[in-house]
């Protein structure tokens, strides 16, 4: 059912193909100690039973909606569910992990004790072949932040991470920003969002379960969603452009960049099995170092629409197949 009164959070689940963990994630959700909250659960076309799952909770969750769309990914997902809102405050789960009893109740006291925009809580990643969850330690300190200090720990990827599903958003920061369709689509707003937060809260207590699934690590090594990693790192530097504070944060922007590089070269490595072709990794490696030396310099120079296009890792092409066959 679905009450039309105006919650406090809206909670909005992204589910694609996930019946296996969609039950776990309900019922946690059920079992908050905080209610009043709706929760807005958008299937992306599946095509095992999550929707058949979705369906039964109608009658046990309160305040509960489902949206069904054919398959667009899980940035177009959000969006639809963002549309949907109705709180004063956001949170994100995803469809495959699940939340502690408190997670709702710890988040938005802290939020309004604080007056935070934002609530960051430390998380589990939860290990699924081996069923352990280990508490993430390499953190930043708990405590309240101005927007200034988080991007110098965000930017550069250490102590804060571009995770949506750890955090409690104050619906106002969403307002003219949507994600772009592409994997890596929460890094690529994150600075958007904390910019325009006056402040952030980071609490100690760890209430979010990740789950590491080795199908989603496998699938990370794909050209495709590394070439949308890419987009992701470029997207921040579109950002520091648009805001013109490119100078004030080029260093935390240069560890991110020796990141990216590393990460690449690491990748091209990796790839090199499915190419065979040394031709194609070589010009795969000058491709990256083109942009990301691009994205250091105070003459940056891609559009949106530039950036969107950009693929700096090839698959072998088809007259370089047949050489390599030869």
């Amino acid at each position: 059912m679905f009450n039309q009164t105006r919650p406090t959070i809206s909670i909005i689940i992204p589910v694609y193909n996930t019946a296996m963990y969609l039950e776990q994630c309900l019922n946690s959700i059920h079992k908050q100690t905080f209610k009043d909250y709706e929760v807005i659960c958008v299937d992306d076309g599946s095509s095992d039973n999550s929707y058949e799952i979705l369906e039964k909770y109608k009658t046990i969750i309160k305040n509960y909606k489902v949206i069904y769309q054919e398959n667009q990914g899980v940035s177009i997902t959000r969006n639809t569910g963002l549309k949907h809102v109705n709180g004063d405050y956001i949170v994100f789960i995803d469809s495959d992990d699940y939340v502690e009893e408190n997670f709702l109740e710890r988040l938005y006291n802290e939020a309004s004790k604080t007056k935070s925009d934002i609530v960051i809580c430390n998380f589990y990643r939860y290990y699924d072949n081996h069923n352990i969850n280990i508490p993430v330690l390499l953190k930043k300190g708990k405590g309240l932040y101005n927007n200034d200090a988080i991007l110098k720990s965000l930017i550069p990827d250490i102590l804060i991470h571009s995770y949506l599903w750890n955090k409690l958003w104050k619906r106002e920061l969403f307002d003219n920003i949507e994600f772009p369709n592409i994997k890596y689509e929460d890094i690529a707003i994150m600075c958007d969002l904390f910019y325009k937060a006056n402040k952030i809260s980071i609490i100690s207590d760890s209430l979010y379960h990740y789950r590491i699934r080795k199908t989603s690590i496998v699938r990370n090594y794909s050209i495709s969603t590394q070439n949308d990693y890419v987009k992701s790192y470029g997207f921040i530097r579109l950002f520091l452009k648009k805001q013109n504070i490119y100078d004030e944060y080029k260093f935390y922007f240069s560890l991110l960049s020796i990141k990216v590089y590393f990460v690449m070269f690491f990748i091209n490595i990796f790839l090199f099995s499915n190419y065979k072709n040394i031709n194609t990794t070589l010009d795969n490696f000058a491709s990256c170092y083109k942009f990301i030396s691009n994205a250091n310099s105070s003459k940056f120079n891609y559009s949106l629409e530039e950036l969107m296009a950009l693929n700096v890792l090839h698959p072998l092409s088809d007259s370089k197949k047949k050489s390599a066959e030869n």
